[in-house]
């Protein structure tokens, strides 16, 4: 059954289930779920790759900037290549991401609307800043092997004056995305979209972007949470999502101890029903059977 009602963020008219539920916003997350979390699988596949291609390219950490050029000089292929591919997964987490952005603001129309311009511009800005630091690195690599001494001194005067456009362009980005998401996780965490581990892991995730606490986690920690989320757009968490998805409205997710007095109440409601109760398959005492007289035939 439909129901018409105006939507009180934009005025206009929306239409709802029997139980009240926004019906359009839940249709659209239904649809488009699959592909938002075949994003965050990508995402998160993708950001891997790159991070094995790297890590094949250079092997150990150089000890140097001299050796670092030469290296990059001997792997300048699979280093575009992992540039790809991390370009890729931004976009691809970027689309995850929207995906939650709007859901959450069903839900809660305060959210920050700032935060879909900051997701939008943050995978261009990393593209862009990427590419440009990488052909700035080109550029030095070229200028040290052609002439000149291979000195660890003249790699660092080479990787000094260097442009720093390409860097501050990428530095951008990852502000950009960090905030996204911190803000969409936030927001998201309120509204009952996701529970508090996947808000705070989310928020984490953003605050490593900028602050390197765990040099090298940062991207498991990012995979870990981008699989996580990919389970949870496909209705495939554990114990089940929270009833915000179900409803459409703002409803706070089930702590761990609620969850579990839940499902005791359930099984205790199963084992000893209330006594008080009809039963429903119970079709009660039967009625007494009428008997007609036969009218004799005369």
């Amino acid at each position: 059954m439909k129901l018409s009602g105006e939507d009180a963020a934009g005025g206009r008219e929306v239409s709802t289930s029997a139980d009240g539920a926004p019906e359009a916003p839940l249709r659209w997350e239904a649809r488009t779920g699959k592909a938002a979390a075949g994003a965050a699988f990508l995402s998160a596949g993708l950001a891997a790759a790159s991070t094995a291609v790297q890590i094949a390219a250079i092997g150990a950490p150089p000890d140097n900037e001299r050796e670092a050029l030469i290296r990059f000089d001997a792997n300048r292929g699979e280093f575009f290549l992992s540039l790809g591919l991390q370009v890729l997964s931004y976009f691809l987490l970027a689309a995850a991401l929207f995906y939650l952005l709007r859901a959450t603001v069903h839900r809660r129309p305060e959210t920050p609307r700032f935060a879909i311009g900051l997701l939008l511009l943050a995978p261009v800005l990393l593209a862009v800043g990427g590419l440009l630091n990488q052909l700035d690195l080109n550029d030095v690599a070229d200028k040290f092997l052609a002439s000149g001494e291979r000195t660890d001194n003249r790699a660092e005067n080479l990787l000094e004056d260097r442009a720093i456009f390409g860097g501050a362009v990428g530095s951008g980005g990852t502000l950009c995305l960090a905030l996204s998401l911190v803000l969409i996780s936030l927001n998201a965490m309120r509204a009952g979209l996701l529970s508090r581990f996947m808000g705070v892991l989310g928020m984490i995730v953003g605050g490593l972007l900028i602050l390197p606490l765990l040099p090298g986690g940062q991207s498991v920690v990012q995979i870990f949470w981008l699989v996580a989320l990919g389970a949870l757009f496909l209705d495939r968490w554990p114990g089940g999502r929270g009833p915000a998805w179900e409803t459409g409205e703002a409803v706070p997710w089930p702590s761990a101890a609620e969850a579990r007095g839940e499902a005791l109440a359930s099984t205790l409601s199963v084992e000893h029903p209330d006594p008080g109760k009809p039963d429903a398959e119970d079709p009660g005492p039967p009625h007494p059977v009428s008997r007609k007289r036969k009218k004799k035939r005369r």
